[in-house]
């Protein structure tokens, strides 16, 4: 790919090179958590942690010595510090870092270029090792029930629609979340309890839970027993290597309420006077909901790859995953609602790596909420179920479409859990309050309707996943074109 050299910067309104629209106020949100923007050959726009490549590991040791030497030769070191010895499932991939910012500058002043990345990958692929840039992954949520209007930021192709705030005190801009506050479903099925059946485990790999300590005593986050916040979410399984965070650029397991600010919340001894809620803060507490009412028999594990703003990476998504399937799997369904846009539309390396650490179990991911064909990963990958979403009109407005898309369900006003006692202050005015229920939008609350209709199918007739998922898209059913198979949940 090609991408220019010119840096993103904080500060006026400068916008990423090579875009085709100004990303406006967003453009200090993406240098303060790390994210830049590059043009591909063709025009198409992606976006990419500037300063990390993913690199394949050779199963063969000689080939694994070569690449050792070929990273020392450029002074580049291995995230973990060495290329890893393969498992017994395979050779994986290995995250490198580069930066070539003066080291004195702040984070936000750092280089926003990903030139420097882009030819260390062709380098390792000119020397025969399957390397690509480590591409940001993005929740698929959008504003509820209104098109692109004038409030749509565009980056990647994707676009941001919510309220840009900037707090008045301390000059940080946030992307405030479009998930309105709702009351609770009329109903909410109960478990069948079904003798001699296993039930569904399912992963979800989203921003993770909010959660409490297990006794119901308000401490510091730590390493005690915690339980799910919502009464509706008990079942959800709280690991007990759970990781909490109050850094909101650290991805971890627990859904930050609102929009902790990179730089301090205070300027001066002026305090903030705003309590906001994040752009994506309690996305997988709603999914987690989302497929509770159609599967209540499922056992959900939960996994952060991304934080409360939305933003993950491949190498998270990547790494998150192995550590789940070793340590808590296996797993029937994982449920991926994230996703981007890749260079020339292919994803070899983020492919290989992740349908060997999914095995036997069926992915499950949002088709993307750019109303376009273009391609978008992981949903697009042949291995995994892509799903895109109605309305009450057919389509809906935002949905991705194409060939690729395997499936739809509804995705427009869905009403899932949410935070339990939450009120959105901004600059010194409540505005919204959240009691435990809340709608939103978007392909992000589609995909895990059709994982857990898919689970729910292997727990009443037996099987895998995947034979489930056969069952439920043979010829028989319902299917939309472009928009795959028909799930009326």
């Amino acid at each position: 790919m090609t991408v220019s050299d010119e840096p993103i910067r904080r500060g006026k309104p400068s916008q990423p090179v090579d875009h085709p629209a100004a990303l406006g106020d967003l453009a200090d949100v993406f240098v303060a958590r790390n994210i830049a923007v590059g043009m591909t050959p063709d025009g198409s726009v992606v976006l990419a942690r500037p300063d990390s490549v993913l690199v394949e590991v050779p199963r063969d040791a000689g080939r694994r010595r070569e690449l050792q030497s070929f990273l020392s030769q450029r002074k580049l070191r291995p995230d973990n510090g060495l290329v890893p010895e393969p498992d017994d499932g395979g050779a994986g991939v290995v995250a490198v870092s580069i930066d070539d910012s003066e080291p004195s500058l702040r984070h936000s002043e750092r280089r926003l270029s990903l030139r420097s990345v882009a030819d260390v990958a062709s380098d390792a692929r000119s020397a025969g090792f399957g390397a690509d840039l480590n591409y940001v992954v993005i929740g698929a949520q959008v504003m509820h029930g209104e098109p692109l209007g004038a409030q749509t930021s565009w980056a990647g192709e994707m676009a941001f629609l919510a309220n840009v705030f900037t707090d008045p005190v301390t000059g940080q801009t946030s992307l405030l979340t479009t998930a309105e506050p709702t009351v609770q479903p009329p109903a909410w099925r109960d478990p069948l309890d079904l003798p001699d059946r296993p039930r569904p485990r399912i992963l979800v790999l989203d921003t993770g839970l909010t959660t409490v300590p297990a006794d119901g005593e308000v401490r510091a986050a730590g390493p005690v027993a915690r339980r799910a916040e919502h009464e509706r979410l008990q079942c959800c399984e709280i690991r007990k290597d759970w990781k909490v965070d109050a850094d909101p650029r650290i991805v971890d397991d627990e859904d930050e309420r609102f929009d902790p600010p990179v730089r301090p919340l205070t300027s001066g001894t002026k305090p903030s006077r705003s309590k906001l809620l994040d752009f994506e803060a309690g996305h997988g507490s709603f999914i987690a909901g989302v497929v509770l009412q159609t599967c209540p028999d499922a056992d959900i594990v939960s996994a952060g790859v991304l934080s409360s703003f939305g933003d993950g990476d491949v190498a998270g998504v990547l790494s998150t995953l192995k550590r789940m399937m070793d340590t808590q799997g296996p797993f029937d369904v994982v449920v991926m609602s994230f996703g981007t846009n890749f260079a020339d539309d292919e994803a070899a390396v983020f492919e290989t790596e992740l349908m060997r650490l999914l095995g036997p179990a069926l992915g499950v991911a949002a088709a993307g909420n750019q109303n376009t064909c273009r391609p978008y990963f992981p949903a697009a990958l042949p291995g995994v179920v892509g799903v895109g979403a109605t309305s009450a009109g057919g389509k809906a407005w935002f949905s991705n479409f194409g060939g690729w898309v395997d499936a739809c369900a509804p995705g427009v006003d869905v009403v899932s859990t949410f935070f339990t006692d939450f009120t959105e202050v901004l600059d010194g005015t409540p505005t919204r309050d959240y009691k435990g229920w809340a709608r939103w939008s978007g392909t992000s609350f589609s995909a895990p309707k059709v994982a857990a209709a898919i689970a729910q199918e292997m727990y009443l007739f037996g099987g895998t996943a995947k034979d489930a998922w056969k069952r439920l898209s043979t010829h028989k059913h319902l299917r939309v074109p472009d928009l795959g198979v028909v799930f009326n949940v």
